[in-house]
């Protein structure tokens, strides 16, 4: 299998290559094609030539690059990137010791449905919602899932639609963050430096704690602020405010029932292999993707302590 995959890779490496230099020949080609077109239109002014030269070459090579990466890279590296995943990610994971009941799923995730009913993050449209890498288990006796999402929505530009990021990340969902403890209703905490409004519906009272620097870190949201203030203890505010500290991207938490979910607002997806370093030498990757997955369980969990 690992030959396979080396295999994969090598030719998905090779595609890259293909595509860079193809976009350099027309990239040249047409600078010299240009300047002898040119040459033909003797009135033509000097600023027109050279602006001519500047603009028209680079949007070539620019649509070269696009249409080598759609007809021949796109598809070598999804069954490359696939049977990296299907081989290393779990054996990986499991290698640590530290998890039970380990299931991994590259094209799974939690549903749009489940998301949407979290409030965690805003799901914008269901036609645009993408998730995959779903991994499942147990952390200290607590089940959780743990998977890419991406949430969409269509916007009006002036007088152009265009596809709108909602949230791009990794959410976690634990079955259980606290053995004597359940959420009346959506208990929502935003870190306010997120680059983009990724909160969907929200619970209708906006409340703050004791704690000062904590309200200007997070929008906090309750359903009932009774049970809000029974959760959010000065304890729990300090390890949330630690997680968020440990993770350094931008989170948002939801407690509901018993259920905890964390999101993590990143522009990567978890797992993915590289194609430009050997296969056996990215396995600290995927351990650094599920290290946030074994802080939020750490950290945040009041279970099984």
């Amino acid at each position: 299998m690992e030959q396979e995959i080396e295999r994969l890779q090598k030719k998905t490496k090779r595609c890259f290559v293909w595509m860079w230099i193809c976009t350099g020949i027309v990239f040249v080609a047409s600078i010299v094609l240009l300047w002898l077109l040119l040459q033909q239109v003797p009135d033509l002014d000097k600023k027109d030539r050279i602006g001519g030269i500047l603009i028209l070459p680079p949007f070539l090579a620019a649509g070269t690059a696009v249409l080598c990466y759609l007809i021949f890279v796109r598809g070598a590296y999804k069954k490359f990137n696939v049977a990296f995943k299907s081989h290393y990610v779990l054996p990986t994971i499991e290698s640590l010791g530290i998890f039970e009941d380990l299931n991994y799923q590259h094209n799974g995730g939690l549903s749009y449905t489940e998301v949407r009913n979290s409030s965690v993050v805003g799901c914008g449209e269901q036609r645009y919602y993408e998730t995959e890498d779903l991994l499942t288990g147990r952390y200290r006796g607590t089940g959780f899932q743990y998977c890419d999402v991406k949430t969409q929505k269509m916007v009006m530009r002036g007088k152009e639609r265009r596809l709108e990021t909602i949230f791009e990340g990794q959410i976690m969902r634990f079955d259980s963050f606290d053995e004597t403890k359940s959420s009346m209703g959506h208990l929502q905490l935003f870190e306010k430096e997120f680059l983009s409004d990724f909160k969907g519906q929200t619970a209708q009272n906006k409340i703050q704690t004791e704690d000062e620097a904590f309200n200007k870190r997070f929008q906090i949201y309750a359903a009932d602020p009774h049970t809000a203030f029974y959760i959010l203890t000065p304890k729990m505010i300090e390890q949330i405010t630690h997680f968020a500290d440990t993770v350094k991207d931008q989170i948002a938490i939801t407690f509901t029932g018993t259920v905890l979910y964390v999101a993590v607002y990143r522009a990567r997806s978890m797992f993915d292999g590289e194609v430009r370093r050997p296969c056996s030498e990215q396995r600290a990757e995927i351990l650094k993707d599920v290290e946030i997955l074994r802080q939020a369980g750490e950290i945040l969990l009041q279970t099984q302590r």
